[in-house]
């Protein structure tokens, strides 16, 4: 059901990333805000994405919390945040021409090896439960 939710949102954050930085900016044609509006509606389908991954990594944390399996995803998502995301994050920020574009796609790949990892870890866990006849141990 998250999937879906977040397919649907990031779907109107693609047709509306246009409209949507016009909500919270003057109606100016000055050059700087309208290359803030440009800028924003870039931002808007990185975004999108976001809302996917973001999705997908929260239901998995919260499934492997209720496994009361804290200490490895907390790892997971050290080294994917920190690591994978914050690393790509300032070379794309920093190194090469997409500036902000480049920020938010870094942070976009911390979420999605965070969400693809913990979705791996619980897959593991759960397959552990099975062969064990539902004891942790």
């Amino acid at each position: 059901m998250t999937l879906f939710i977040d397919i649907v949102f990031a779907v109107i954050f693609i047709f509306a990333k246009d409209a949507f930085p016009w909500l919270y900016l003057e109606s100016s044609i000055a050059a700087d805000v309208v290359e803030v509006a440009t800028i924003a509606s870039s931002l808007f389908l990185v975004a999108a994405f976001f809302q996917i991954f973001d999705g997908a990594q929260v239901v998995a944390l919260g499934a492997l919390r209720g496994l009361q399996d804290v200490v490895i995803p907390t790892w997971i998502c050290f080294a994917s945040y920190g690591l994978v995301g914050f690393t790509t994050m300032v070379y794309l920020g920093l190194y090469t021409t997409l500036g902000a574009i480049g920020v938010w796609i870094g942070l976009l790949s911390g979420l999605v090896a965070s969400s693809l990892l913990l979705y791996l870890r619980f897959l593991f866990q759960t397959k552990k439960l099975i062969r064990n006849n539902g004891t942790t141990t």
